[in-house]
């Protein structure tokens, strides 16, 4: 059954004629009235004076009064349009349609209301209104808000013209959705790889503002809350700010790698989280209780906007004592800033107007700033962090590399050390012992094969005379080359030049020793590692060059040791392990092997290492 209402005109009210497909601009068309008592009905609100906005914009500040506005629509055809208001937190929407006076449509619903009570499912406040195309309709919504900033926009859509709007609004949200799960995916398996803090505090600054988003888009109650309005009253859209500044300061800390012994500003930044934590845990115990007096939100509001304002100047006093330094990741999170302030500013003065009951400056929803603040953040930051937090890995992958190869270097010297160690034992055990043996023996053969008639009766003496001589003889070349007797005091190329004249006498081949150059004494282990290297040169000539002539020479550089070998033999040198004991002491080597001649080029640099001593 219809209700038939009295309506009353509305003085100096104009009627909106609909066109189909034009844009509708309610600008000059839109009536409001208070009820400060928050009682009167449809049919009593009817009969009081409405007075016609400049525009479509209502914006009352704090309020707690039922606020009714009126649109008179009139069309030449039968058509439907959407009246839709612009603003998802409203706690009471009621929409009614009246057409000749009688009221054919209406609608109760609010925040307050399971979602379901909106009729047409849509994020925003949506009412289809059916135009007959004779006589004019009235629309009137009544929109009320419990001592909160009450600010909403009334806007008129065609059939046609909404379904596309709506379909490329959700389009839109859907793909912000998507990018941002990909980002959060990315930066949960780089937590879950890495465990740094940085990753894991991004993930929450994602998490915060994706939150804030959807609470005042709407999207959040439509999606994710739609079956409990009353957690529309913890007021998800402010709190979830307080949730925002705690993780992005935190999230800046990290980094910017801000510490309590380098930064003046870290524990100031500290008192002002532990505080914010405080009061975020109070704000949430109050609305639960429902104990809060009726100022509470505008408390909440004001909060906000001064929390705000403290987060900016503690985050860009962090930033100022680092940026002198020049450091990349500091300059980087400065431009990324900058760029984020201005964002902060619109919000803020967009806020600012709107609890102060004012037109604001932009004509732009605040939540549509957080949107492109957000993008931004999902872009920069997430390339930033990923970028310099990769080369933080791939130094400490280098410096991990570094150490073990010096510990593996360590290692080495140790193993070599312990070789020459046990290498001058066998030395001065085969000088001391074996040597005094054979000694004996020659002095004891000699003694007897002095006697003519022993010479006669045992001639087998004299050639084993003459084989403890060259056995003496080899024992001293071994010893030799094991280590040359007070090496660590004849140095490198007295040893060297010992060397080659006990291997010329023993054998054809004609060397020649040449030292170039100041000399300049090396480590005790360069120096041993350069005499074995140089004692494999000759060694290789000597057993498998078929050469007749041979050069060494001992060249003493500016910045490193260069050690060339030449012969003129048939074959190629043999060499023992030649190239890994060059490597092992960071030195290089060259080969030119011809078909009358061979010359191996051999350049070790100096090092800089402990000071030259004996070898124990």
């Amino acid at each position: 059954m219809l209700l038939v209402l009295a309506v009353c005109s509305v003085r100096g009210q104009p009627t909106y004629h609909v066109k189909p497909g034009v844009s509708h601009s309610l600008d000059g068309f839109v009536a409001h009235y208070e009820d400060s008592t928050a009682r009167l009905s449809i049919r009593q609100v009817t009969n009081y004076p409405f007075r016609v906005l400049p525009g479509s914009l209502l914006n009352v500040g704090y309020t707690a009064s039922h606020h009714w506005l009126r649109i008179r629509l009139r069309s030449r055809r039968p058509q439907t349009v959407f009246v839709e208001v612009d603003n998802p937190r409203i706690n009471i929407v009621w929409f009614y349609q009246l057409t000749g006076g009688r009221l054919v449509r209406q609608v109760q619903t609010g925040d307050a209301l399971r979602f379901e009570s909106r009729r047409f499912p849509n994020y925003n406040w949506v009412f289809p209104v059916e135009l007959d195309g004779k006589s004019p309709t009235d629309v009137l919504i009544m929109a009320a808000k419990r001592y909160e900033v009450l600010g909403l926009r009334v806007r008129l859509w065609d059939a046609g013209t909404f379904d596309q709007k709506d379909r490329r609004s959700y389009l839109l949200w859907g793909l912000l959705t998507g990018f941002t799960v990909l980002i959060l995916l990315i930066n949960v398996v780089a937590f879950a790889a890495t465990r740094q803090a940085v990753y894991g505090w991004f993930i929450c600054l994602i998490l915060a503002i994706s939150f804030h988003i959807s609470a005042q888009s709407g999207l959040g109650f439509q999606y994710l809350w739609s079956d409990a309005p009353a957690f529309n009253r913890l007021d998800p859209q402010l709190l979830s700010g307080w949730l925002i500044m705690l993780s992005q300061l935190q999230f800046m800390q990290h980094f910017i790698g801000q510490q309590p012994g380098q930064s003046r500003a870290f524990w100031v930044v500290q008192v002002f989280k532990y505080g914010l934590i405080a009061l975020l845990g109070l704000n949430i115990l109050l609305r639960v209780g429902d104990v809060f007096p009726q100022s509470h939100f505008q408390w909440t509001f004001n909060a906000t906007l001064v929390f705000t304002v403290m987060s900016i100047l503690l985050a860009f006093w962090s930033i100022s004592e680092r940026i002198r330094r020049r450091e990349t990741v500091v300059l980087f999170y400065t431009f990324t800033f900058a760029v984020q302030l201005v964002g902060y500013l619109l919000v803020f003065l967009i806020n600012l107007a709107f609890t102060q009951g004012r037109e604001p400056l932009f004509q732009i929803d605040s939540y549509v700033v957080v949107v492109i603040n957000f993008l931004f953040d999902l872009l920069i930051l997430s390339s930033g962090i990923l970028f310099f937090w990769f080369q933080t890995y791939r130094r400490q992958n280098e410096q991990l590399l570094t150490t073990l190869h010096q510990q593996e270097q360590a290692q080495s010297e140790r193993i070599i050390e312990a070789l020459e160690i046990e290498r001058n034992r066998i030395a001065e055990d085969l000088y001391d012992d074996v040597g005094a043996i054979l000694s004996t023996a020659i002095s004891y053969v000699s003694n007897v094969i002095r006697k003519p008639e022993v010479r006669e009766r045992f001639p087998l003496l004299t050639d084993a005379r003459q084989l403890l001589d060259r056995a003496v003889e080899n024992l001293r070349t071994v010893s030799h080359n094991l280590m040359p007797k007070n090496f660590a005091e004849l140095g490198l190329a007295r040893s060297l030049a010992e060397t080659i004249d006990k291997v010329s006498a023993s054998t054809d081949i004609r060397f020649e020793y040449i030292v170039a150059g100041t000399e300049r004494r090396l480590d005790a282990s360069t120096e041993v590692q350069v005499f074995r290297i140089a004692v494999e040169l000759i060694n290789g000539i000597v057993k498998s060059a078929g050469a007749t002539q041979a050069t060494l020479q001992l060249i003493f550089g500016t910045d490193s040791l260069q050690l060339m070998a030449e012969n003129d033999g048939q074959y190629a040198p043999q060499y023992n392990n030649l190239h890994a004991k060059v490597a092992f002491i960071n030195g290089k080597i060259d080969t030119d092997i011809g078909l009358e001649s061979a010359t191996v080029f051999i350049e070790i640099p100096y090092q800089i290492v402990r000071p030259h001593g004996n070898l124990h």
